[in-house]
């Protein structure tokens, strides 16, 4: 049998611990590696500028097969959804700071996809400083999120 003052109770013992740094530094790492996929997506779906001249230039240049204005639309496409899911990748990490149902563990499938696509552009082509950057980052905020001490204080709060 359960009292009236029981949920209240635990509701008590939930507010003692506090919100540990290890979920926010996982947030601020998870952000940071959504932050360069959201300006490729951005630059990638808009073409502004001399971007969209010079994408156009380059597909004339290979003699494609398919037409040119096809391709920047495909381009733009690519560019939406890569957009999306950063957005979605940033909103998600934050959403676990502020315990949500399931908003870790999707932030955490986002970091594991942006890995392993970075990983096989690295493997394909070659190793650059900002894409490491990028992986370091979605590992250790990816990490910190599951960490003892924040799976204590999101186990506190659901």
């Amino acid at each position: 049998m359960t009292t009236s003052s029981e949920p209240q109770q635990r509701r008590a013992a939930a507010d003692l611990i506090r919100r540990p740094p290890e979920l926010w530094a996982g947030a601020i790492f998870l952000t940071l590696a959504a932050l360069p996929a959201a300006v490729f997506g951005v630059l990638l779906g808009l073409q502004p500028g001399n971007i969209g001249v010079n994408l156009r230039a380059k597909i004339d240049n290979v003699h494609s097969t398919v037409a040119t204005d096809v391709l920047l639309n495909v381009f733009r496409a690519v560019g939406a959804v890569v957009l999306i899911l950063a957005v979605l990748f940033a909103l998600f990490a934050w959403l676990a700071v502020h315990p949500r149902r399931g908003a870790r563990s999707i932030a955490a499938a986002l970091a594991v996809l942006e890995v392993v696509l970075l990983i096989g552009a690295m493997a394909i082509s070659q190793v650059d400083p900002v894409s490491l950057g990028i992986v370091l980052l979605a590992v250790a905020g990816a990490v910190l999120m599951f960490l003892p001490r924040s799976q204590e204080f999101i186990a506190a709060r659901l």
